[in-house]
């Protein structure tokens, strides 16, 4: 074979190499902008997706819980959380708690004072194994109690509004209560069965 030949060929098996390398390429890359972006894998609980937010005309990060019936947006990453994380990055580092908690025993959502920080307030946690204690989820901008209650209004908007309701395993509609008497969610009527036991002897 001459070498213009066996130029040829090894021309011809490379353009074929980068062709097939290009078209699974294209095609990963077809595949992940087709998948909703969760951050945490398929596995966790708690995950981050890019939602449609009615009121506000656009897209908003939201805290996605996957339940045994399928995902449900439960916390919007709205502008009265204090810090100078990106929304993105604030919905990464709720959601990452979160899936720690439920570890716990995941029961309620409060907003309390911040001993530490005068006029500020943070949103919190209570698990089975918490006790009285409210463990830190995400920190308000500084503000009243009424700014306090309304940003977590805001922020669990899915939760309270009904588009976070379910049948539970009776077939009774689940729902959560929050006023400003009774400032606390209670998140056991949206909770997989696996998360409902969670805690109840120890932390799994």
């Amino acid at each position: 074979m001459s070498n213009s030949g066996k130029f040829f060929n090894v021309a011809n098996l490379t353009i074929g190499v980068l062709g097939l390398l290009a078209a699974v390429g294209g095609a990963g890359i077809a595949i992940v902008q087709g998948w909703p972006p969760l951050l945490f894998g398929k596995d966790a609980r708690f995950s981050c997706q890019n939602q449609p937010d009615t009121q506000r005309g656009s897209e908003v990060w939201t805290v996605m819980y996957r339940h045994d019936k399928g995902q449900q947006p439960w916390l919007k990453m709205v502008t009265t959380l204090g810090g100078d994380y990106t929304p993105l990055k604030r919905c990464e580092e709720i959601s990452e708690r979160l899936n720690g908690y439920r570890k716990d025993g995941l029961i309620r959502l409060a907003y309390r004072d911040d001993p530490k920080t005068p006029n500020q307030y943070v949103i919190c946690a209570k698990t089975k194994l918490s006790g009285e204690g409210c463990p830190l989820l995400v920190t308000l901008k500084p503000g009243s109690e009424t700014e306090a209650y309304n940003a977590m209004r805001d922020m669990t908007e899915n939760l309270l509004n009904g588009t976070g309701v379910y049948q539970n395993s009776e077939g009774k509609l689940a729902s959560s209560k929050f006023s400003p008497s009774s400032p606390e969610i209670d998140l056991t009527p949206f909770l997989a069965e696996e998360d409902l036991i969670a805690g109840s002897n120890s932390a799994k």
